[in-house]
C-alpha cells in the first residue's frame, strides 16, 4: 500500500471517527439537554404547584381572616344593641311619672327593708321621693321603727341606698340593672337575635 493510500485511509477513518464522535457528541449533548428540559420542566411544575399553594393558602387565611373580622363586627353590634336595650330600660325607669316611680321604689324597699330605722339616701336630683312617701311605705310595710329620708344626696341616677349604722344596701337603679343584665343578657340577645344569636 502506497503511503498515500495510507494517508488516505487514516483520513478516511478519522473523518469516519470525527463523524461518529461528533454524532456521539450530539446523541449525548441532545440527551444531556432533554434531561435538563425534563428537570426544568419538573422544577416549573413544582414552583407553580408551591405558587399555587402559597395562593390558596393565602386565599384562605384572608378569607378566614374576613370571616373572623365579620363575626367581630356583627358581635359588636349584637353587643351594642343588647347595651341600647339596657341603656333604654334605665332611661325609661329614670324618666317614670311620679306615681309609677313611687310604685317601684316601693316595691324595691318592700325587698330591701329588714327593719325599721334605716336611713334612705337618694340620688342628688330626686325630688319624686320625699318623707311622707317613707312614712307611708313604713305603715304599708308594718315595720317596727321608721324609714327615714336622709339628709345626704350621692350621685346614683334613681333608686336608694339603705344605711342601717354603718352597713348600707345599694338599691340604685344602675347597680340593679347591672345584677339583672348578667342574669338576663342571654335572654335579651335570644329575644333579639333569636336561635342564630350564638350567646
Amino acid at each position: 500500500m502506497a503511503v498515500d493510500d495510507i494517508l488516505k485511509k487514516i483520513k478516511a477513518d478519522a473523518e469516519d471517527a470525527a463523524r461518529e464522535i461528533l454524532a456521539e457528541g450530539r446523541k449525548d449533548a441532545d440527551e444531556v439537554l432533554a434531561a435538563a428540559r425534563g428537570r426544568a420542566e419538573s422544577e416549573r411544575e413544582k414552583m407553580q404547584a408551591k405558587s399555587r399553594q402559597r395562593a390558596d393558602e393565602e386565599r384562605n387565611r384572608i378569607i378566614t381572616l374576613a370571616k373572623l373580622a365579620a363575626r367581630r363586627d356583627i358581635l359588636n353590634e349584637k353587643q351594642s344593641l343588647i347595651d341600647r336595650v339596657f341603656e333604654d330600660t334605665r332611661k325609661k325607669l329614670l324618666e317614670m311619672a311620679r306615681d309609677d316611680y313611687r310604685r317601684l321604689i316601693g316595691n324595691l324597699l318592700k325587698d330591701s327593708v329588714e327593719a325599721g330605722d334605716q336611713e334612705v339616701i337618694l340620688d342628688e336630683g330626686e325630688t319624686r321621693i320625699d318623707q311622707a312617701f317613707l312614712d307611708e311605705a313604713t305603715r304599708s310595710l308594718g315595720l317596727p321603727g321608721q324609714l327615714r329620708l336622709s339628709s345626704e344626696r350621692r350621685k346614683i341616677g334613681g333608686g336608694f341606698i339603705l344605711r342601717s349604722g354603718k352597713i348600707e344596701t345599694n338599691c340604685a337603679l344602675d347597680t340593679i340593672l347591672r345584677d339583672a343584665r348578667e342574669r338576663l343578657e342571654s335572654d335579651v340577645a335570644a329575644i333579639l337575635f333569636g336561635a342564630e344569636s350564638g350567646r
